[in-house]
């Protein structure tokens, strides 16, 4: 842009007036007046290095033309779309290349990367401008974040944001400052991390475990590390197919929203099937290793109400990822803040752990049966 369009718009952003900048700069008042409308288009470079420096800017910044950053707003104003100082060409080149990361001047973002704003499913220009506490960081994670911009901490945080659709995703944060009032954070989504950390926390609390009845327990945990990441359901589940002894167990645990409760029902698997298309269903889509979205429909509210869970739980959409004893579910509400096919994803990098848990508790429990077994036929004989 203009020598004058820049030094004009540098002025006004910090509430300058012409009179004021003369005094700071001791460049004349009559001078800069033309050096704005256009009348003056170079400069001693004295006069360049004063300007500059009173502004705050480089002198090549303030001689930036078209090519250099966007104009910058006077106060009230559209936030700039780029980062000043940075030439706009060769900016772009690689900013949509890296991690988001967005700019911020306490909170309210001056420049987001097209990374940034895909992640969160919005327009570049839908962000900027905006407070970014209260439009992407979900509710929870406020306090957190505030702190983080009010610290100017560059130590990693972790928040939950939140979508435009209002999904809501774990995220990491690092923030590094620009100048003393303008800061760089940088954003991680780290929702494959945060799967391996509740991964190991499923196999402790496995491996704490004694009984097939514990399985509860580990469900418990499964809804409160898919609660930390976010996730919107109604409950969490593992369905326990025990082909062998024909019986089919099922377990839930309910998040916070819906009390903090867990459930479980055992049922005979040849009659279950018989009753209940929503039992054969699942079964048949086991058994072929299929992911399963549906609709809850009638049957399997009857499955439910007939097991005894509580006639208050009324999912929408089922969501069942197989594994080799059985499946790793959800029960969702119809939203779209619930992203069915991520939800999938992030169940099937669970199902391994759980798979691995559910193993050890079956073969405890198959040898706990067999010893009392064992102690019933050793007390028959040496009753004869």
């Amino acid at each position: 842009m203009a020598l004058g369009k820049t030094l004009k718009a540098l002025r006004q952003k910090q509430n300058l007036n012409q009179k004021a900048l003369s005094a700071l700069s001791g460049v004349s008042q009559a001078t800069i007046s033309r050096i704005e409308t256009g009348r003056v288009r170079q400069l001693r470079s004295a006069a360049l290095k004063s300007l500059a420096d009173a502004l705050g800017v480089s002198v090549d910044f303030l001689m930036g033309d078209s090519e250099v950053f966007a104009e910058i707003p006077a106060p009230g104003a559209p936030a700039p779309a780029t980062i000043p100082g940075v030439r706009e060409d060769r900016f772009r080149q690689i900013a949509d290349l890296l991690d988001g990361f967005v700019v911020h001047e306490q909170g309210r973002i001056l420049y987001a990367n097209q990374t940034f704003a895909d992640a969160l499913g919005y327009r570049r220009e839908e962000l900027l401008g905006k407070n970014g506490v209260e439009l992407i960081t979900a509710p929870q994670s406020h306090s957190a974040v505030q702190r983080l911009l009010d610290t100017a901490s560059s130590e990693p945080h972790e928040a939950l944001f939140v979508r435009k659709d209002r999904s809501m995703f774990p995220v990491e944060l690092v923030s590094r400052s620009l100048t003393d009032t303008i800061r760089l954070i940088v954003m991680r989504d780290i929702t494959a991390r945060r799967c391996q950390q509740a991964a190991r926390r499923l196999q402790q609390v496995g491996l704490r475990s004694e009984h097939l009845e514990d399985t509860e327990r580990v469900v418990r945990v499964l809804a409160d590390e898919l609660e930390d990441m976010g996730a919107s359901f109604e409950a969490a589940s593992v369905t326990l197919i025990d082909e062998p002894r024909e019986r089919i167990l099922g377990f839930w645990a309910f998040p916070e929203s819906r009390g903090y409760r867990s459930s479980r029902q055992q049922l005979a698997l040849p009659q279950a099937m018989a009753q209940y298309a929503a039992v054969r269903g699942l079964v048949s889509n086991w058994q072929r290793g299929k992911t399963w979205l549906r609709e809850a429909d009638d049957d399997y509210l009857a499955l439910l109400r007939d097991g005894g869970l509580d006639s208050g739980y009324r999912p929408q959409l089922l969501l069942d990822v197989p594994f080799v004893l059985g499946t790793i579910g959800m029960a969702l509400p119809a939203t779209p803040a619930v992203r069915a096919e991520d939800l999938a994803g992030v169940l099937a990098d669970l199902a391994p752990a759980v798979s691995c848990v559910v193993r050890r508790l079956l073969d405890i429990d198959v040898l706990s049966e067999q010893v009392r077994a064992l102690q019933s036929q050793t007390a028959r004989t040496s009753a004869i």
